[in-house]
């Protein structure tokens, strides 16, 4: 069978705040070429985020041995079975067999590294805590799985980018985020694990897999995307000075976005018989804007599991908080009675963030479910009562993606403040659908409420 797969390449920078606090990179990448038991050439690539902090000192180390023990147990895995083997049984290696592979793996060898440098107290795995993401890429298929804040971006042929995997873990709520250092890691890999088949006759496309500093970096999820499409338009074949470029686009990412560790690897699948694989064609629009640098991370004071990414203002919130003056009474109050037929010039300037929010989701559906999924801890809130809906309505101006939430909350009990009836919005009364929200707005919004719990029953 032809292989479709360029060799990969990656890089991993320093982040811009640790370079001005004096603080190593705390990220890895590897990606190599491996050999199948027939001999077949198969693709691997790796990202690892250390946690930082005093409680996690030697996560440098910790990320750095993640993904050489990643590697190696993904050797072990492919001499040990032929790849024509069947996909069900390389799917539960996936889930199963490498990850308790590499979670033994990574505990022996950060034990040994301990034996042999030695600190202050006694050995403990959290001091080298650190995330794990990985992409196995076959002749016949290719497959992720790990465990963490990494997210990985498939780039089709013309540019249009969709995100394939981040973390969306219910232990991993707020700021923390799973982790090798984790009693029983290797069960949390299934979740992010995934083995997709690879069709002989499909377009080229990329896989961009990255860290939590470049997504941290980015305005809005849509941003995002358009970065991970501009970051993969060329490869190392067709560009000898890919690696190089690759690594000053993230310093330059770091610098002007999250100051955090900063890295990302891309593989590339072409089509058989065309010569080398061109590079992809840039996105259909400028990379993507970038949100003011952060200071460092604060290390968590008891949560044993370490930062989780910070969303960065978008452009529609941005322009709300300007207007954060005037009250949106007229959202607050007439919302949820808005008739089919909006007012033709709304004067609210809560009403307008609002029409603003939802033409910009609309614009770039693909992204939609990533926003909502990054305010999970609203819609649990909402749902379980925990959050009244009425000032989050009247402050849509400077907040106005919580308030569509907020207006969007299935009916109540009345008179009770508990989570929704299992029965969605009745359709011809929905406040977002008078205000021209899109079928895949609502559609994801439903998804979202149908996975959120509801209160328990007193």
């Amino acid at each position: 069978m032809v292989n479709r797969w360029v060799a990969p390449i990656g890089a991993s920078r320093t982040g811009a705040a640790h370079r001005r606090a004096g603080r190593p990179c705390q990220d890895a990448v590897l990606c190599r070429e491996l050999r199948g038991l027939e001999g077949q050439p198969v693709m691997v690539m790796a990202v690892a985020d250390g946690h930082g902090g005093r409680r996690y000192r030697r996560s440098e180390v910790g990320s750095r041995l993640a993904c050489e023990t990643a590697l190696a147990a993904v050797q072990g895995g492919l001499a040990a079975r032929s790849l024509d083997g069947g996909e069900e049984g390389w799917s539960r290696w996936l889930e199963r067999d490498l990850p308790e592979a590499i979670q033994r793996g990574w505990l022996e060898a950060v034990a040994a590294h301990w034996q042999s440098d030695p600190g202050g107290g006694g050995f403990e795995a959290l001091l080298y805590g650190s995330t794990l993401g990985l992409v196995v890429m076959t002749p016949r298929w290719w497959g992720h799985t790990g465990l963490g804040d990494w997210d990985l971006v498939r780039v089709e042929a013309d540019g249009q980018a969709r995100l394939l995997e981040e973390e969306d873990e219910p232990t991993a709520l707020g700021e923390a985020t799973c982790s090798l250092c984790q009693p029983r890691a290797a069960s949390l890999f299934a979740r992010r694990a995934g083995l997709h088949p690879l069709d002989g006759g499909a377009a080229d496309f990329a896989l961009v897999l990255c860290t939590d500093g470049i997504r941290k970096s980015c305005a809005t999820d849509g941003d995002f995307l358009t970065l991970a499409a501009w970051l993969a338009r060329g490869d190392g074949e067709a560009d000898p000075e890919a690696a190089g470029t690759l690594a000053a686009a993230l310093d330059r990412i770091s610098r002007e976005g999250s100051g955090d560790d900063v890295t990302v690897a891309i593989g590339r699948a072409w089509s058989p018989g065309g010569g080398p694989p061109p590079p992809l064609p840039p996105p259909p629009v400028a990379p993507a804007s970038l949100a003011p640098p952060a200071p460092p991370a604060t290390e968590p004071a008891q949560e044993p599991l370490p930062r989780r990414r910070r969303p960065a203002i978008g452009r529609a919130v941005a322009i709300g908080l300007a207007l954060a003056g005037a009250v949106g009474s007229w959202l607050a109050w007439n919302w949820p009675r808005t008739p089919t037929a909006l007012p033709a010039a709304p004067g609210s300037p809560g009403l307008r963030a609002a029409l603003s929010e939802v033409e910009r989701l609309c614009g770039q559906p693909a992204a939609i479910p990533l926003e909502l999924r990054r305010r999970r801890e609203l819609f649990v809130a909402l749902s379980q009562g925990r959050r009244d809906p009425a000032p989050l309505k009247a402050a849509a101006a400077a907040d106005p993606l919580a308030a569509l939430i907020a207006a969007d909350l299935p009916a109540v009990p009345p008179g009770t403040m508990r989570g929704p009836v299992p029965a969605p919005n009745p359709e011809p009364r929905r406040p977002l659908r008078a205000l021209g929200a899109c079928p895949a707005l609502l559609e994801a919004l439903d998804r979202q409420w149908a996975v959120t719990p509801a209160a328990p029953s007193p």
